[in-house]
C-alpha cells in the first residue's frame, strides 16, 4: 500500500539542534497529519512485519537537501503510523526495513512525502524489487 502525506519535517541538521519544546510540537503536528491521511485513505491495521519506503516529494519553493537530510521525517512519519494505530509498533518485530528514496520533484505538486507499506513474506529478503548493495572494506 502506498499512502501520500503532506508532511515534510525540517532537516535533520536543523531537527537535532531544535530545542525539545519546538520538536515535540513539529512531532505532535506530524502525527496529526498521518492520522488523517490514514483515515481519509480507509487504511486498516498492518499485523505482519513490513518494509517502509520514504520518499519525499518537493514542491514549489521548497529547497533540495541530502538524502540523507530527510531521516527526520522519515522518522516521525514512522512514530506517526505507529500513533494512527497502522503499524502495532516501530520495533524491528514490526518493522524490518526502512528504505529512503531520494526526493522527486514536482514544482506543481503539494510538499510531502509518499510512505510504501510493503509486506514481508515469509523468507523473502528483499522487498519488492529492491536490491541490497554490500560494500566491502580494503583488506
Amino acid at each position: 500500500m502506498r499512502i501520500f502525506v503532506p508532511y515534510l519535517a525540517s532537516s535533520t541538521n536543523v531537527g537535532t539542534r531544535q530545542h525539545w519544546s519546538r520538536r515535540k510540537r513539529e512531532v505532535d503536528t506530524c502525527h496529526l497529519i498521518v492520522r488523517n491521511a490514514v483515515n481519509r485513505a480507509g487504511l486498516t491495521p498492518v499485523e505482519c512485519q513490513v518494509d517502509l519506503v520514504f520518499t519525499p516529494r518537493l514542491g514549489k519553493g521548497v529547497r533540495r537537501r541530502d538524502t540523507s537530510n530527510y531521516s527526520l521525517s522519515m522518522k516521525h512519519l514512522e512514530d506517526g503510523l505507529v500513533a494512527a494505530g497502522l503499524l502495532p509498533d516501530d520495533r524491528g518485530e514490526f518493522v524490518r526495513r526502512i528504505i529512503l528514496e531520494p526526493p522527486e520533484i514536482d514544482r506543481k505538486a503539494e510538499t510531502g512525502t509518499w510512505v510504501e507499506i510493503i509486506p514481508v513474506g515469509e523468507g523473502e529478503d528483499i522487498a519488492a524489487g529492491h536490491r541490497r548493495i554490500r560494500f566491502r572494506t580494503a583488506a
